[in-house]
């Protein structure tokens, strides 16, 4: 099963969305760029292949932050 890490990291004065180190998309704020990768997560998650968020902010190691059939779609909060 293939496994699809969606890594939301800062750049600058924005925030990124890349995919096996491919960059995707950047937006002005963290959560634009949280919820544009839970929802390229959840269609990846909905072919059947594993799929994560993982956040990287400036302050933390990065962490997972949504994991497809782990966590609701769309997020609650």
């Amino acid at each position: 099963m293939l496994q699809s890490d969606f890594h939301v990291v800062r750049k600058g004065l924005e925030w990124a969305v890349s995919l096996h180190g491919v960059f995707l998309a950047a937006f002005e704020t963290q959560r634009a760029a949280i919820n544009r990768a839970i929802d390229a997560a959840h269609q990846v998650g909905m072919k059947g292949h594993k799929a994560t968020v993982v956040l990287a902010d400036d302050h933390a190691s990065p962490r997972t932050h949504w994991v497809f059939g782990h966590h609701p779609y769309p997020p609650t909060a």
